[in-house]
């Protein structure tokens, strides 16, 4: 599902035996005393509940459980505070994944009838779903995805209609269980993000639009009050987004390096258990590595592992210093991470303001969070799969398969499954709505509501609806309430497809940080009519504070004017060293780059604008596909090991889908010197692996884990390794020779003593 823990295990094939995720050589004996593991049997909903430590001032009680439930992964809440759920049935069925391959799972409907607070009615909305893992309910149909396909199918009511119709038939077909898309989030501008993915989705009518966007995350998705995102990678609890989605994209041409996301927080976790059950708990300095997993006083894991979905709280019963907190599931460390984000100047910052406790910890090592929700009612929902097997076959070492069966975690692999609500003993529980059944101004007052899910959803049906008797209402709000509600009404009306430039003045001319950025993000989805008639109020607009910059440089762009050149050239030139002012200018200046540049940086020195310009200026389709100029079997081995990088090998999950890297996971392979240099290079990194820190250009990285070599796998064979070589020494903007085979024979014999030993930047470079 989500769970990996040295960045280039990607390489294991799927077909693989579950002892293949081992570093050769590595001694896979137990690190914790065998009389320090307390068994682990499966325990009822009552006797879970007695082995979590929770924050204080807070509570935890089940929603539903099984048999209601099983194997829950995600959920969606419908407009009436039902609960759809993703039961990701097949998911490890044994300790080798035997029958995974078999459809069967479902989306089941979870309803409270008697308003006691638990779910104690199921309606199976569709089965034989093979791995589900994501789903949006709609009035009119549910999006949802699985392993293989990206789908929507109407509904009337809680019966589906027809068959399900495939949006993407490309968007998942690549990588394995815990290396697909997953998630589909609705955000403040009326798109869908998913983890995993570099693409979100648009409805339009009836049918859905796929679009491109910045490859985030790895499992789950989140968003804040303002639209930026939040995600994370199995070895990072969170990150945040530091602007909105997609404004450093407007120009196809570019391909800005800038990291536009910030970790919030370390990794470190404090479980309340021992944690044998680690895939790489083997690795300790005891066993001649030079790091830890597991603490060596406490047998507890130190760093995350298996982040997965996670919520940043914005709802009405927690504490108010609560509201804006992330919280982020380790399901490995059966616990979820409390980070407290702060913002300065539009730069988000991380803490933990429990110290060395969690928000939530339990020494239930079945409890498996890996999901978290803000609710209909204000409280956070926590969704635990409940299943002893967290780890994937693909990855499976020696070490954790003796750890799953000596304690009898691999069954039973079904037939259990939790979902919880956690909230504050002080705050109060809002009864649910029945928001389907508002209309008009009675939905628009939503926009207003203090808990975001209420705000949201409410959002959701007006786009929806597309009534056209809300607009004037919508309008009104515009310029009155509070931000947030100020900031709903605007995003809606884009929905809607009834944003006017008029419903932008005041928000574009307030002094408030968060409405004017929100306000000229919202003016770049205009059309040229209605955008000319902002003009005025865009060349008068001044930042409110230094956040708002990349935002009014953005909205500059568009209007193609010598007046708007000149105001920009301004902001630049004031505004320069802020980040994101440059790259925002550039991505609103697709198709006047060399207006803007002739008109306004004549003798300039700005080497970085300049490139910038320069590459938005390129037909976005020219250079794109180095490898057009291979030829032959050169481009026959381009295009096996494109296959086998996004497939089988799922490279991608480490270094991008963009060669662009991963934050803790893997360095760029785009422009990256270790890729394009001395073949003999890559070959010998190829067989035996890299350790950090590494410097790719001028950036230093140092993942998490060792890159292990490829040696050790007997599926990747010289000819597959040269393949892999090629296309990444062909692809993005890289342009270097192709690798035969026969070089990595060559390397493989002459190195063949280190025994799959990483190799260290300093090695190679000698």
């Amino acid at each position: 599902m989500i769970l990996r823990f040295s960045f280039l295990t990607i390489f294991l094939t799927l077909s693989a035996f579950a002892q293949h995720g081992d570093e050769k050589g590595a001694r896979m004996d137990p690190v914790v005393p065998e009389n320090l593991i307390p068994p682990s049997p499966i325990l009822s909903v009552e006797e879970a509940l007695k082995t979590f430590k929770l924050a204080p001032g807070f509570v935890i009680e089940a929603v539903v459980a099984e048999p209601l439930v099983e194997n829950p992964v995600c959920l969606d809440f419908d407009s009436t505070g039902r609960m759809w759920v993703c039961e990701m049935n097949g998911y490890m069925p044994d300790i080798d994944g035997n029958g995974e391959s078999t459809a069967a799972g479902r989306i089941v409907i979870l309803e409270d009838t008697d308003n006691d607070g638990k779910a104690d009615k199921r309606t199976v909305f569709l089965d034989q779903l093979l791995l589900p893992r994501a789903l949006t309910v709609f009035e009119d149909g549910v999006l949802f995805m699985d392993e293989h396909r990206l789908c929507w199918i109407k509904r009337k009511g809680d019966a589906p209609v027809g068959d399900a119709k495939v949006i993407d038939p490309k968007i998942a077909e690549v990588g394995n269980v815990e290396h697909k898309p997953n998630a589909l989030m609705p955000n403040l501008d009326n798109r869908y993000y998913i983890a995993k993915c570099d693409k979100r989705l648009h409805r339009v009518g009836d049918s859905w639009e796929t679009e491109a966007t910045a490859f985030r995350g790895q499992w789950g998705i989140a968003r804040d009050d303002y639209g930026r995102l939040y995600h994370n990678n199995n070895s990072t609890l969170l990150f945040g987004d530091l602007l909105a989605p997609n404004l450093l994209q407007g120009n196809p041409g570019v391909k800005s390096k800038l990291k536009d996301f910030t970790q919030l927080g370390s990794n470190r976790v404090w479980p309340i258990r021992v944690t044998p059950a680690v895939n790489r708990g083997y690795i300790s300095k005891a066993h001649g590595f030079p790091t830890n997993t597991l603490d060596p006083k406490t047998y507890k894991l130190l760093e995350a592992t298996s982040a997965a979905g996670m919520a940043i709280y914005r709802g009405t019963n927690f504490p108010k210093e609560w509201y804006g907190t992330g919280f982020s599931t380790e399901p490995v460390s059966n616990l979820i991470k409390a980070i407290r984000i702060e913002e300065k100047d539009g730069i988000l910052t991380g803490s933990h303001p429990l110290g060395e406790s969690e928000f939530l910890a339990s020494t239930d090592e079945r409890f498996r969070p890996v999901s978290a929700y803000n609710a209909p009612d204000g409280s956070l929902y926590i969704v635990d799969m409940y299943h002893g097997i967290i780890q994937h076959k693909t990855y499976m070492t020696t070490y954790l398969r003796s750890q799953y069966l000596s304690r009898g975690l691999e069954g039973p692999a079904s037939g259990h499954g939790r979902i919880y609500r956690i909230r504050s003993t002080s705050g109060k529980v809002e009864s649910l709505k029945n928001l389907a059944a508002l209309q008009g101004l009675d939905l628009v007052k939503i926009l207003m509501h203090p808990n975001a899910w209420q705000r949201e959803a409410a959002q959701r049906l007006l786009v929806e609806r597309k009534d056209a008797a809300t607009i004037p209402f919508l309008s009104k709000l515009t310029t009155s309430g509070t931000t947030v509600a100020k900031i709903h009404a605007i995003w809606t009306l884009e929905g809607m497809g009834a944003l006017k430039a008029e419903h932008l003045i005041a928000a574009i001319q307030s002094s408030d940080a968060k409405l004017q950025s929100s306000a000229l993000w919202a003016s770049t989805r205009l059309g040229h009519d209605e955008l000319v008639k902002l003009a005025s109020v865009l060349l008068a607009a001044s930042p409110s504070a230094v956040e708002v910059a990349p935002y009014l440089a953005r909205a500059l762009g568009p209007l193609g004017t010598a007046a708007a050149f000149s105001r920009l050239a301004e902001l630049i030139g004031t505004q320069g060293k802020i980040p994101f002012v440059r790259e925002a200018a550039v991505s609103g200046l697709d198709h006047h780059e060399m207006e803007f540049k002739d008109s306004q940086l004549k003798g300039s020195h700005d080497t970085n604008l300049l490139d910038l310009l320069a590459q938005g200026a390129k037909d976005a389709n020219a250079g794109t596909m180095a490898a057009t100029s291979l030829k032959g079997p050169d481009l026959a081995s381009y295009a096996r090991g494109k296959a086998l990088f996004q497939g089988e090998a799922a490279c991608f999950g480490c270094h991008g889908a963009d060669g662009a890297g991963m934050p803790n996971l893997g360095p760029p392979l785009d422009d990256s010197q270790w890729v394009t240099g001395k073949p003999e290079t890559l070959a010998k990194i190829l067989l035996h692996g890299l350790t950090g820190p590494v410097t790719v250009g001028a950036e230093k990285y140092n993942p998490a884990a060792d890159m292990p070599g490829l040696s050790m796998n007997p599926a990747m064979t010289d000819q597959s390794l040269a393949d892999i070589a090629t296309y990444i020494r062909n692809e993005w903007s890289n342009k270097a020779a192709p690798i035969p085979a026969s070089l990595l024979k060559l390397q493989r014999e002459l190195t063949k003593d280190r025994a799959g030993h990483a190799w260290t930047a300093p090695e190679l470079s000698k």
